[in-house]
């Protein structure tokens, strides 16, 4: 399909852009950026294979697809035509601005074709069109992915007038994504120094999936859908909505009658995305390409300086470790994974996302029954639900154990044997034991101040006897799976599978505990006796995994 959208593409600018354009050249390095975005293994769909990557990108094009029918049905379910299209207008404007941010960052920031093109005879002109015509094919591809469905149900239930008008709308809404998608980067490297760009821009997607996967989660719980029948009334914050514009727009090609409101809403739906595009291309482009031209001929002597310092404060992990680890070799274990996780991206975008499902379950708890915040909240103080403030952190920590296990750089995991360790299992116990400190930790205190405000002193027994209960589970989880060294795996391995046997033991495991726990709160010694209990298998399976021998780590 890109090949079809290329030949487009070049067709329109040929017809528009002549002056200083070398049109052949520009074909081989758009052709190139193509072949290799195709390569590209990406963020939101990396999979568990030992193949290479074989076109990834149409395999994301294909799942954007089918999240396109199932927002392309709401026009069938849906009658009021300004709900529909405002869903499907914000619904591509959100994932259009999401999928540049998070997935085509690694393209937009990528300096390495700057040392193969520009000691070569291109000007220019001619490289910068190359960088915006394979910027127009990748947007072509994914709205064309992201809408085609919804432009079908539209035809369908609105008829072709409305149809065609969808058509241009989408268009224009793509063409706003771009534009606040420039604006963004354009931000942050106004602000930010080059070394540093990458970093936000990884902290930034971390954001972005946190949002989306507890927005996912929330917000249906939030409305009340009783009445289908809704009603959209215009205020003063509506003409600040791009999805309402292009929504009250498309109602008007609908009624055939425009008035003074839906006249506003149709002048901004076309000329605010139109100019913010030209705006785009005569200055942000430009200015970012400069830009990253810079970033790809900085170097890094200040980094270099700054390594050969004799002097250097000790990091947190340096302090923490000595405390909690109990010989040099755990201790190593331990500061290797509390950095490898603080730097490694791929961690923290698979893991950092789980963290925030914590907030999801609390709402699902807080609004289970269908009543409002302040009648839950005045009954919260008399219920035992702070049983779930003790043991939901363990249900999103312990998916790191895996994680830990696998990194892009595993070739560097043969340091380990090349000191003679006879019990390499130290190196897993700090790691696991970093996990614990440095998340677990910070989750459980939280949750513990906020148990505390409303069921007051008497559930401090509970949460200890609670946080050795998740130790427990955490480490029965890391004993019963296969035993890998931290980082060191291929990410891509077969032994990456199997997260949904994991997870059935994990939640058998904690409902077990959890429920233990409920029958020992009938008992008010009981909670306290257990302690102990807990605590001794604690300390007996950490001493179990810190004697492991090679024989049991997997490889």
């Amino acid at each position: 399909m890109d090949k079809l959208i290329l030949r487009f593409v070049l067709f329109i600018a040929k017809t528009f852009l002549k002056k200083d354009i070398d049109f052949e050249k520009l074909k081989i390095i758009a052709e190139t950026k193509l072949i290799m975005d195709r390569r590209r293994v990406r963020v939101t769909m990396k999979k568990q294979t030992k193949k290479e990557p074989n076109n990834q990108i149409l395999m994301t094009l294909i799942v954007y697809s089918i999240m396109g029918l199932f927002i392309g049905a709401l026009v069938l379910s849906l009658k009021e035509i300004i709900i529909t299209m405002t869903i499907i207008h914000s619904y591509v404007l959100f994932m259009m601005a999401m999928t540049l941010i998070t997935d085509f960052s690694s393209v937009l920031l990528d300096t390495t074709d700057n040392q193969i093109i520009l000691p070569r005879p291109v000007n220019s002109k001619t490289f910068f069109v190359a960088r915006l015509v394979h910027i127009l094919v990748y947007l072509l591809q994914f709205t064309i992915a992201l809408s085609v469905f919804p432009l079908i149900f539209i035809f369908i239930g609105y008829g072709i007038l409305v149809g065609f008008a969808s058509i241009i709308t989408i268009l224009l809404t793509v063409m706003f994504a771009v534009f606040i998608t420039y604006l963004l980067y354009g931000f942050i490297l106004r602000i930010s120094s080059e070394e540093k760009i990458k970093d936000i821009i990884s902290g930034f997607q971390i954001v972005m999936t946190i949002i989306f996967a507890v927005g996912f989660q929330i917000v249906p719980r939030l409305l009340n859908i009783e009445n289908l029948k809704v009603t959209m009334p215009i205020h003063w914050y509506t003409y600040l909505l791009p999805p309402m514009w292009m929504a009250n727009a498309l109602q008007a090609v609908q009624q055939l009658h425009v008035d003074g409101p839906h006249l506003i809403m149709i002048l901004l739906a076309i000329a605010l995305p139109i100019v913010t595009f030209w705006v785009m291309i005569k200055f942000l482009a430009p200015s970012f390409a400069k830009k990253i031209a810079a970033m790809g001929n900085a170097g890094t002597q200040e980094e270099i300086v700054l390594n050969k310092e004799g002097n250097r404060q000790k990091g947190l992990s340096e302090i923490i470790s000595p405390i909690v680890c109990v010989n040099k070799i755990e201790e190593a274990g331990f500061e290797m994974a509390w950095k490898m996780t603080a730097r490694d991206k791929g961690f923290k975008i698979q893991f950092y996302p789980s963290l925030a499902y914590i907030l999801v379950f609390v709402f699902i708890v807080v609004f289970k029954r269908g009543e409002d915040f302040a009648n839950t909240w005045a009954k919260l103080s008399g219920s035992q639900s702070f049983l779930w403030c003790v043991y939901l952190p363990m249900f999103t920590i312990s998916a790191a154990v895996s994680l830990i296990a696998f990194n892009e750089n595993f070739a560097a995991s043969w340091v380990y044997i090349s000191r003679p360790l006879k019990q390499p299992g130290s190196l897993i116990s700090g790691a696991l034991k970093m996990l614990l400190v440095k998340f677990f930790a910070p989750i459980i205190f939280i949750l513990f101040v906020f148990s505390f405000y409303v069921w007051g002193y008497k559930i401090i027994d509970d949460f200890v006897l609670g946080i050795f209960n998740n130790i427990l589970v955490f480490l029965i989880i890391s004993h019963l799976g296969k035993s890998y060294l931290p980082f060191s795996m291929q990410p891509n391995v077969n032994q990456q599978t199997g997260k949904f046997i994991r997870v059935i033991y994990q939640m058998a495991i904690i409902g077990s505990l959890v429920g233990l726990h409920y029958l020992a709160l009938k008992i008010w010694w009981l909670v306290i006796v257990l302690i102990p209990f807990s605590a001794a298998g604690c300390y007996f399976l950490f001493r179990t995994v810190q004697n492991y021998s090679w024989q049991k780590i997997s490889n």
